[in-house]
């Protein structure tokens, strides 16, 4: 009578007896097989018994229907040994005839056998012989107690060679991206056969599709393996083969081994045994790449805040010292680094340059720009002699640089005249300061709604640029910000918009730069808050003293 064994999910360990015709498995209760998990359908799947064999084939559900690890889309035959997993629920597939009928093949006449293993067992271990028990025990410590694999691995092959003494040569092999197996571990008997040592791929490809374990008697004379150069090349005769499976069933490596002597032959019990040792081994190389994963994590987040310090180095620390003018510079990028820039740059007739601009794009590649442009604006000021040329160098400067990268900066930058509070404007791309006068409550486009300056920096070669000037009265700031401002969205996907910065900059308690500008950041991050920074943010703010 066929039965099946639940290897995980409700009642593991148990066996439910497949005596009827047709046994419905889903999570409703009045189902044959009872799955009471909310991703298995009502009536997931369902097996028949017709003509006494038997057979499953998947109700329409939601998540699907595998067996071994193969989805099922028409009626499928089940086979001794077959493993059924429905989500998270696995069920091993016992068929009493078909076990005895394969005993007495492989009594009598047959020279191969694939087999799977129920690892979840403790029985195991008590069919063992007590010398084998001892080195299973010993791969078991030695796997536990370290997970620096890369010494550990020939151990665990020495000990494979003790457990298995027909075996020539040992395998542990990685599958990577896309078909590609990296053998991790290659060890011979002898030494000097180990440079030209080579596994087979068909077996390997086999057993980690199927996550099944393989044992030949004779690879040479076996229907089921291509018979390959490696095959041929170094005499493989019997070979067994063993996946490492994940938590969720698929195979990431194999443990081949196999002998070049005929006369030596590996066993089921053998094949048992191995799988006993690739679970183990699963556990540990699982163990050790999630901590080599968590090492390159913890040195990639040393690297990032490194380079914002670094970034951070570029912008001011201090605000500058200019006659008759009180100043506020923030900036915050959305990630560990960002694009956006902020500087002042005194030039030699005592006027003061400041600057805001923002690299199209976040992240590592926005960074590497803006400390292109922290260096470049500074000379493009300092060698031309209106804002205008200085600017149209600039973006000269940039194009060389972004034209390839598909990136713009967009920037606005201003020259104050601490003599006649001319304040001169000249744009990249950028939207105007806001000019904010706290006497009559007025807050304005600083250029009128006059379309000046020019395209974002870094697109076209050779452009002029054009300049706006705005007169500052005692009290007035002008105020500039990135779009990671009024561009803010808060969980329910609104913008800061234009609407905000009014708000904000009409709420501060005073009317000087630095408390517009700390009411105005405060304003943004309370908009957003419960959900990741929209984009790197700066806010800085000129003020004319009162």
């Amino acid at each position: 009578m066929a039965k099946l064994q639940i290897l995980k999910g409700p009642s593991e360990g148990s066996f439910i007896s497949l005596d009827g015709d047709k046994f419905v498995m889903g999570r409703n209760p009045e189902c044959g097989i009872v799955i009471p998990v909310t991703s298995v359908s009502r009536e997931h799947a369902q097996i028949l018994r017709v003509s006494g064999k038997y057979f499953i084939e998947d109700k329409q559900s939601r998540n699907g229907t595998f067996v071994n690890n193969q989805a099922i889309s028409t009626r499928t035959a089940l086979k001794n040994n077959d493993r059924i997993r429905i989500c998270d629920f696995i069920a091993c597939f016992l068929d009493q005839a078909d076990s005895a009928g394969e005993e007495d093949e492989i009594d009598e006449s047959s020279s191969t056998v694939e087999a799977t293993i129920n690892q979840a067992g403790g029985s195991l271990l008590e069919q063992q012989p007590a010398e084998r028990l001892r080195h299973l025990i010993e791969i078991t410590n030695n796997l536990s107690r370290t997970l620096e694999l890369q010494s550990l691995l020939p151990k665990i092959a020495d000990s494979l060679f003790a457990l298995f003494r027909q075996a020539d040569r040992c395998f542990l092999i990685v599958s990577g991206e896309g078909d590609k197996l990296q053998p991790r571990l290659v060890k011979t008997r002898r030494a000097a056969d180990e440079s030209n040592a080579r596994f087979s791929r068909s077996i390997v490809k086999r057993a980690l599709e199927s996550t099944q374990a393989f044992l030949s008697d004779d690879a040479s004379r076996d229907d089921r393996v291509q018979l390959s150069q490696s095959v041929v090349d170094f005499r493989i005769r019997s070979v067994m083969c063993a996946p490492l499976c994940r938590a969720d069933g698929n195979a990431f490596a194999v443990i081949q081994l196999d002998t070049q002597d005929r006369s030596k032959k590996f066993s089921q019990d053998d094949l048992k045994l191995l799988c006993a040792v690739a679970n183990q081994a699963a556990i540990s190389l699982e163990n050790a790449r999630l901590l080599e994963d968590t090492i390159i994590q913890e040195k990639r987040k040393a690297d990032l805040d490194l380079a914002r310090k670094v970034q951070k180095s570029f912008l001011p620390s201090t605000e500058p010292k200019l006659p008759g003018y009180d100043f506020f510079g923030y900036s915050e990028p959305a990630k560990e680094v960002g694009g956006d820039y902020f500087g002042y740059i005194p030039l030699p007739d005592g006027k003061l340059v400041v600057a805001v601009g923002d690299v199209a794009g976040k992240g590592a590649a926005a960074s590497l720009i803006m400390a292109k442009l922290s260096s470049d604006i500074r000379f493009s000021m300092l060698s031309e002699k209106t804002p205008e040329a200085a600017v149209a160098k600039l973006n000269d400067l940039l194009y060389e640089f972004t034209s390839s990268l598909d990136r713009f900066v967009t920037l606005i930058a201003v020259v104050i005249d601490p003599v006649t509070h001319i304040a001169t404007m000249v744009s990249g791309g950028h939207s105007s300061p806001q000019l904010y006068r706290p006497l009559t409550g007025e807050l304005k486009d600083s250029s009128g709604g006059k379309d000046f300056g020019g395209p974002p920096l870094g697109m076209i070669e050779g452009l002029p640029f054009e300049s706006c000037q705005v007169k500052l009265e005692p009290g007035d700031c002008l105020i500039l910000y990135t779009d990671g401002v009024d561009e803010s969205m808060n969980v329910q996907g609104k913008a800061f918009e234009h609407a905000g910065v009014e708000r904000a900059v009409r709420a501060a308690s005073k009317t000087g730069p630095r408390e517009i500008g700390e009411q105005l950041v405060a304003a943004v991050k309370q908009h957003a808050a419960g959900r990741d920074p929209h984009d790197d943010m700066t806010v800085v703010v000129i003020g004319r003293k009162a």
